[in-house]
C-alpha cells in the first residue's frame, strides 16, 4: 500500500457538494482529507489509520461518488468502546 502523503485539505477545497455533504460528518468526527494528485484520500482516525478512500477531483457521478464514500467509511474497523464508532448509525461490528 502506497503511503499517504500531501497537505491537509479543507472541505471546501473539496468541489463537489454531494461529496462535500457526504464527507462533513466523517471530518467532524475526526478524518483527515489529504491531497493527492488531482483528486484526495481521506483517512480515518484509528490510531493505525486502517482505512483510507480515494476522493476523486471530478466525479463522473458525484452521487455514486458519495454513497461509495459512505459505505466504504462505515466499514472502518474502530475499537468498540470508540465513540467514532458509530458514524452512520449502523454497527461496524
Amino acid at each position: 500500500m502506497r503511503s499517504v502523503v500531501g497537505k491537509e485539505l479543507r472541505l471546501r477545497d473539496i468541489q463537489s457538494k454531494e461529496i462535500r455533504d457526504a464527507i462533513a460528518p466523517l471530518i467532524a468526527d475526526g478524518w483527515q482529507i489529504l491531497k493527492e494528485g488531482h483528486k484526495a484520500r481521506l483517512r480515518c482516525p484509528c490510531d493505525n489509520r486502517c482505512t483510507t478512500l480515494p476522493i476523486p477531483g471530478t466525479p463522473r457521478d458525484a452521487g455514486n461518488a458519495a454513497k461509495r464514500i459512505k459505505r466504504e467509511a462505515s466499514r472502518c474497523p474502530l475499537p468498540e468502546d470508540s465513540p467514532q464508532r458509530n458514524l452512520t448509525g449502523m454497527d461496524r461490528g
